[in-house]
Protein backbone atom coordinates (compact mmCIF):
# COMPACT_ATOMS: atom_id res chain seq x y z
CA UNK A 1 0.00 0.00 0.00
CA UNK A 2 1.45 3.35 -1.03
CA UNK A 3 1.24 5.83 1.84
CA UNK A 4 -0.10 9.31 1.12
CA UNK A 5 2.25 12.12 1.98
CA UNK A 6 2.06 15.87 2.32
CA UNK A 7 2.39 17.61 -1.06
CA UNK A 8 5.12 20.23 -1.00
CA UNK A 9 5.05 22.94 -3.63
CA UNK A 10 8.38 22.93 -5.46
CA UNK A 11 10.81 25.59 -4.41
CA UNK A 12 11.25 26.36 -8.09
CA UNK A 13 7.76 27.90 -8.08
CA UNK A 14 9.09 30.66 -5.85
CA UNK A 15 10.58 32.18 -8.97
CA UNK A 16 7.09 32.58 -10.33
CA UNK A 17 5.39 33.87 -7.21
CA UNK A 18 8.06 36.15 -5.90
CA UNK A 19 8.50 36.08 -2.14
CA UNK A 20 5.34 34.18 -1.31
CA UNK A 21 5.84 31.02 0.73
CA UNK A 22 4.94 27.60 -0.64
CA UNK A 23 1.73 26.10 0.69
CA UNK A 24 1.76 22.73 2.43
CA UNK A 25 -1.33 20.67 1.84
CA UNK A 26 -1.92 18.30 4.76
CA UNK A 27 -3.74 15.09 3.87
CA UNK A 28 -5.43 13.38 6.81
CA UNK A 29 -4.54 9.75 7.57
CA UNK A 30 -7.47 7.79 6.07
CA UNK A 31 -6.82 4.60 8.06
CA UNK A 32 -8.43 3.70 11.36
CA UNK A 33 -6.42 2.39 14.31
CA UNK A 34 -7.64 -1.12 13.55
CA UNK A 35 -6.60 -0.83 9.92
CA UNK A 36 -3.12 0.29 10.98
CA UNK A 37 -2.96 -2.72 13.30
CA UNK A 38 -3.93 -5.07 10.47
CA UNK A 39 -1.29 -3.55 8.21
CA UNK A 40 1.26 -3.91 11.00
CA UNK A 41 0.43 -7.60 11.33
CA UNK A 42 0.97 -8.05 7.60
CA UNK A 43 4.39 -6.40 7.86
CA UNK A 44 5.27 -8.67 10.80
CA UNK A 45 4.30 -11.74 8.78
CA UNK A 46 6.61 -10.49 6.04
CA UNK A 47 9.52 -10.10 8.43
CA UNK A 48 9.43 -6.29 8.41
CA UNK A 49 9.31 -5.35 12.12
CA UNK A 50 10.29 -1.71 11.66
CA UNK A 51 7.41 -1.09 9.26
CA UNK A 52 5.07 -2.99 11.58
CA UNK A 53 6.11 -0.83 14.54
CA UNK A 54 5.43 2.29 12.48
CA UNK A 55 1.89 1.08 11.85
CA UNK A 56 1.23 0.32 15.52
CA UNK A 57 2.52 3.77 16.46
CA UNK A 58 0.27 5.29 13.79
CA UNK A 59 -2.66 3.39 15.27
CA UNK A 60 -1.91 4.89 18.67
CA UNK A 61 -1.79 8.37 17.18
CA UNK A 62 -5.30 7.73 15.94
CA UNK A 63 -6.44 6.19 19.22
CA UNK A 64 -4.05 6.54 22.19
CA UNK A 65 -6.35 4.31 24.25
CA UNK A 66 -6.33 1.37 21.86
CA UNK A 67 -5.33 -1.56 24.07
CA UNK A 68 -4.85 -3.91 21.07
CA UNK A 69 -2.43 -1.45 19.47
CA UNK A 70 -0.49 -1.09 22.71
CA UNK A 71 -0.24 -4.86 23.11
CA UNK A 72 0.87 -5.37 19.52
CA UNK A 73 3.52 -2.68 19.91
CA UNK A 74 4.60 -4.05 23.29
CA UNK A 75 4.96 -7.60 22.02
CA UNK A 76 6.85 -6.54 18.90
CA UNK A 77 9.12 -4.22 20.87
CA UNK A 78 9.90 -7.03 23.30
CA UNK A 79 10.80 -9.42 20.48
CA UNK A 80 13.04 -6.81 18.84
CA UNK A 81 14.68 -5.96 22.18
CA UNK A 82 13.32 -2.41 22.27
CA UNK A 83 12.61 -2.86 25.96
CA UNK A 84 11.97 0.79 26.81
CA UNK A 85 9.14 0.96 24.27
CA UNK A 86 7.82 -2.42 25.38
CA UNK A 87 7.77 -1.28 28.99
CA UNK A 88 5.94 1.91 28.08
CA UNK A 89 3.36 0.09 25.96
CA UNK A 90 2.62 -2.59 28.56
CA UNK A 91 2.38 -0.03 31.37
CA UNK A 92 -0.21 1.94 29.41
CA UNK A 93 -2.07 -1.25 28.46
CA UNK A 94 -2.38 -2.27 32.11
CA UNK A 95 -4.24 0.96 32.84
CA UNK A 96 -6.71 0.10 30.07
CA UNK A 97 -7.03 -3.62 30.88
CA UNK A 98 -6.22 -3.94 34.60
CA UNK A 99 -7.76 -7.44 34.78
CA UNK A 100 -5.57 -8.92 32.03
CA UNK A 101 -2.98 -11.05 33.81
CA UNK A 102 -0.92 -11.63 30.66
CA UNK A 103 0.10 -7.98 30.49
CA UNK A 104 1.48 -8.02 34.03
CA UNK A 105 3.47 -11.14 33.22
CA UNK A 106 4.82 -9.60 30.02
CA UNK A 107 5.87 -6.44 31.81
CA UNK A 108 7.67 -8.58 34.41
CA UNK A 109 9.53 -10.26 31.54
CA UNK A 110 10.67 -6.85 30.33
CA UNK A 111 12.07 -6.02 33.76
CA UNK A 112 13.90 -9.35 33.77
CA UNK A 113 15.44 -8.68 30.37
CA UNK A 114 16.63 -5.29 31.57
CA UNK A 115 17.60 -6.70 34.98
CA UNK A 116 15.85 -3.84 36.74
CA UNK A 117 13.14 -3.58 39.42
CA UNK A 118 13.15 -7.34 40.04
CA UNK A 119 11.10 -6.92 43.22
CA UNK A 120 8.48 -5.10 41.17
CA UNK A 121 8.60 -7.94 38.63
CA UNK A 122 7.70 -10.36 41.41
CA UNK A 123 4.70 -8.25 42.37
CA UNK A 124 3.59 -8.16 38.73
CA UNK A 125 3.77 -11.94 38.29
CA UNK A 126 1.93 -12.62 41.52
CA UNK A 127 -0.76 -10.23 40.30
CA UNK A 128 -0.93 -12.28 37.09
CA UNK A 129 -1.44 -15.47 39.06
CA UNK A 130 -4.38 -13.90 40.87
CA UNK A 131 -6.00 -12.43 37.77
CA UNK A 132 -5.58 -15.24 35.26
CA UNK A 133 -5.15 -18.58 37.07
CA UNK A 134 -5.73 -20.49 33.83
CA UNK A 135 -2.27 -19.39 32.70
CA UNK A 136 -0.64 -20.41 35.97
CA UNK A 137 1.88 -22.79 34.34
CA UNK A 138 3.36 -19.98 32.24
CA UNK A 139 3.39 -17.40 34.99
CA UNK A 140 5.15 -19.82 37.36
CA UNK A 141 8.00 -20.09 34.87
CA UNK A 142 8.39 -16.30 34.99
CA UNK A 143 8.10 -16.32 38.77
CA UNK A 144 10.79 -18.99 39.04
CA UNK A 145 13.22 -16.82 37.10
CA UNK A 146 12.34 -13.79 39.22
CA UNK A 147 12.89 -15.68 42.48
CA UNK A 148 16.20 -17.08 41.26
CA UNK A 149 17.32 -13.56 40.33
CA UNK A 150 16.39 -12.47 43.86
CA UNK A 151 18.47 -15.27 45.35
CA UNK A 152 15.49 -17.19 46.72
CA UNK A 153 16.63 -20.47 45.22
CA UNK A 154 14.38 -22.93 47.07
CA UNK A 155 11.27 -20.93 46.16
CA UNK A 156 12.48 -20.74 42.57
CA UNK A 157 12.84 -24.53 42.39
CA UNK A 158 9.34 -25.01 43.78
CA UNK A 159 7.77 -22.60 41.26
CA UNK A 160 9.61 -24.10 38.29
CA UNK A 161 8.84 -27.69 39.31
CA UNK A 162 5.14 -26.82 39.39
CA UNK A 163 5.46 -25.02 36.06
CA UNK A 164 6.88 -28.04 34.21
CA UNK A 165 4.27 -30.28 35.85
CA UNK A 166 1.40 -28.08 34.66
CA UNK A 167 2.59 -27.15 31.18
CA UNK A 168 0.81 -28.99 28.33
CA UNK A 169 3.01 -31.82 27.09
CA UNK A 170 2.49 -30.76 23.48
CA UNK A 171 3.85 -27.26 24.16
CA UNK A 172 7.44 -28.29 23.56
CA UNK A 173 8.74 -24.73 23.22
CA UNK A 174 7.54 -23.68 26.68
CA UNK A 175 8.62 -26.99 28.21
CA UNK A 176 12.13 -26.65 26.80
CA UNK A 177 12.45 -23.16 28.26
CA UNK A 178 10.96 -24.11 31.64
CA UNK A 179 13.23 -27.15 32.02
CA UNK A 180 16.23 -25.02 31.11
CA UNK A 181 15.25 -22.56 33.84
CA UNK A 182 14.68 -25.41 36.27
CA UNK A 183 18.12 -26.81 35.45
CA UNK A 184 19.63 -23.45 36.39
CA UNK A 185 17.68 -23.36 39.64
CA UNK A 186 18.79 -26.89 40.59
CA UNK A 187 22.39 -25.96 39.86
CA UNK A 188 22.09 -22.83 42.01
CA UNK A 189 20.76 -25.08 44.79
CA UNK A 190 23.83 -27.30 44.48
CA UNK A 191 21.96 -30.26 42.99
CA UNK A 192 24.07 -31.05 39.94
CA UNK A 193 22.42 -34.41 39.21
CA UNK A 194 18.92 -32.98 38.97
CA UNK A 195 20.28 -30.00 37.06
CA UNK A 196 21.70 -32.37 34.44
CA UNK A 197 18.42 -34.30 34.25
CA UNK A 198 16.41 -31.12 33.73
CA UNK A 199 18.93 -29.97 31.13
CA UNK A 200 18.50 -33.23 29.22
CA UNK A 201 14.74 -32.81 29.24
CA UNK A 202 15.16 -29.26 27.95
CA UNK A 203 17.21 -30.61 25.04
CA UNK A 204 14.66 -33.35 24.41
CA UNK A 205 11.79 -30.88 24.08
CA UNK A 206 13.90 -28.43 22.12
CA UNK A 207 14.61 -31.16 19.56
CA UNK A 208 10.84 -31.65 19.12
CA UNK A 209 10.18 -28.10 17.97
Amino acid sequence: MRARSAILVSAALLVLVGCSLPRIIIINDPLSAGEHDNLGRIYESQGKPELAAQQYRAALKKDPKSAPSLLLLGDLSYRTKNYSEARSAYTKAIKLQPENGDIYNNLAQVYLEQNIEIEKAEDLVRRSLTLSPAHRAYYLDTLGIVLLRLGRVAESVTALEESVALLPKDNTVSLAEAYEHLSGAYRAAGDGERADEAGQLAEKYRAQK
